[in-house]
C-alpha cells in the first residue's frame, strides 16, 4: 500500500499540566499534586499521531525564536514529522498552554497563541503542499481555513478540518461557504451543541450536516463514542471502556486515526472503531501526544474482540 502523505496545518505549543484536587476559585489558589510538560497544539498533536500510525506527515505552522521553540521542533523531528515548512518568528515566543486537570479529569486551559499567529494564508502554498495527498486544518482562523480549502481544491487533495471551540462561536451561515466540498469535519459534542444551538449532540450534528455541504461530519462524544454523518445517514460507534488518566489531546488522536483509516480505505464503521480504539489508549496516558503506534492499536482491537478488523488492517498495510 502506498503510504498516506499528509500535511497538518495549525498550532504548535508547549503544554504545562497541573493535576489538582479542585479547580481554583476566583482570586484563589490550589496546590498541584502532580506537574508535567509536553508538546501540544492540535495540528502538531495530529501530525505526531499519524506519523506513529505509519503515514508521512508534514507540519506547517509557526514558532518563535526561544529555546522552547527549538525543543518543540526537535520533539516533532524525533516523532518523524517533516518540519521544513515551519516558519520561525524572531520577535515572538512559541505558543504556551497551561492545563489544569481537576477531579474526574475535568480540565481548564489557558492558551497563549504567541508565534502561532504568525502563520498566514500564503504559507499554504503549492510548494509547501508538494507531494501531499491530504490536508488537515486544525485551527479556527477562517482566513487560514479558506486558503487551505481553496488550495486543496486546486491541487486535488482531500481535506479535513478540526476547528475546535473557535469555530463553534460563529454563525453557521458564515461557515457554510468555507466548508463547501470538505471531506471530513471533526468536532466534539460541546462544539456541535453550541454551533447548532441544540442540547442533544447527535441532533445537533444532524442539523449541522443538513446545513453544511461536507462529505462527512464526525462528532466525538467522549465516553459515548463517536458518530459519523454522511448522505447515507448516521453511524454511531460506542467508546471502549477504559479508566481515563488524561483526556488532553484525545480528540487529536481520534481525528488523526480516523483520517489515516479513511486514507487506507477502511469503511465508515471500521474507521470509527479504529479511531475510538486509538483515543481509548491515549486517555490512559499522560500528555497530549501519548497516542499509540499502529501495532498497539491493532493489539488493542484484537484484545477487545475485533481481531477480524485488526487482521484486515494488517493486510491492507502489507500490500
Amino acid at each position: 500500500m502506498k503510504k498516506p502523505l499528509i500535511a497538518s496545518v495549525g498550532n504548535l505549543n508547549l503544554d504545562v499540566y497541573f493535576r489538582v484536587q479542585s479547580l481554583p476559585e476566583n482570586d484563589g489558589a490550589v496546590e498541584a499534586y502532580e506537574a508535567y510538560i509536553g508538546g501540544g497544539g492540535s495540528a502538531a498533536n495530529f501530525a505526531v499521531q499519524v506519523s506513529r500510525l505509519g503515514a508521512y506527515v508534514r507540519f506547517i505552522g509557526a514558532v518563535g525564536s526561544d529555546m522552547i521553540s527549538d525543543a518543540l521542533l526537535d520533539d516533532l523531528k524525533e516523532a518523524g514529522v517533516d518540519v521544513r515548512w515551519v516558519k520561525r518568528i524572531n520577535v515572538e515566543r512559541s505558543g504556551l498552554v497551561v492545563v489544569l486537570i481537576g477531579p474526574e479529569n475535568g480540565k481548564r486551559m489557558i492558551e497563549y497563541r504567541g508565534a502561532n499567529l504568525g502563520l498566514t494564508p500564503s504559507d499554504i502554498s503549492t510548494e509547501s503542499l508538494s507531494e501531499i495527498n491530504h490536508l488537515h486544518l486544525a485551527l479556527s482562523r477562517l482566513n487560514i481555513i479558506e486558503a487551505g480549502v481553496r488550495r486543496a481544491r486546486e491541487l486535488g487533495l482531500t481535506v479535513s478540518i478540526d476547528g475546535g471551540a473557535g469555530l463553534s462561536s460563529y454563525d453557521i451561515n458564515i461557515l457554510k461557504p468555507l466548508m463547501d466540498g470538505v471531506n471530513t469535519w471533526f468536532m466534539n459534542s460541546l462544539e456541535a451543541r453550541r454551533l447548532a444551538n441544540i442540547n442533544d449532540p447527535i441532533s445537533a450534528g444532524l442539523r449541522i450536516f443538513e446545513n453544511i455541504n461536507v462529505e462527512e461530519l464526525v462528532v466525538t462524544l467522549g465516553p459515548g463514542g463517536a458518530v459519523s454523518f454522511t448522505e447515507d445517514g448516521a453511524k454511531l460507534v460506542e467508546a471502549f471502556k477504559v479508566a481515563p488518566i488524561d483526556t488532553t489531546g484525545a480528540g487529536d488522536v481520534f481525528a488523526a486515526s480516523y483520517v489515516f483509516a479513511k486514507l487506507i480505505g477502511l469503511e465508515r464503521v471500521s474507521r470509527l472503531i479504529f479511531a475510538n480504539a486509538a483515543a481509548s489508549i491515549k486517555v490512559t496516558r499522560r500528555g497530549a501526544r501519548a497516542g499509540p503506534r499502529i501495532d498497539e492499536v491493532l493489539e488493542f482491537l484484537k484484545a477487545v474482540g475485533y481481531g477480524g478488523l485488526a487482521g484486515e488492517i494488517r493486510g491492507v498495510l502489507s500490500q
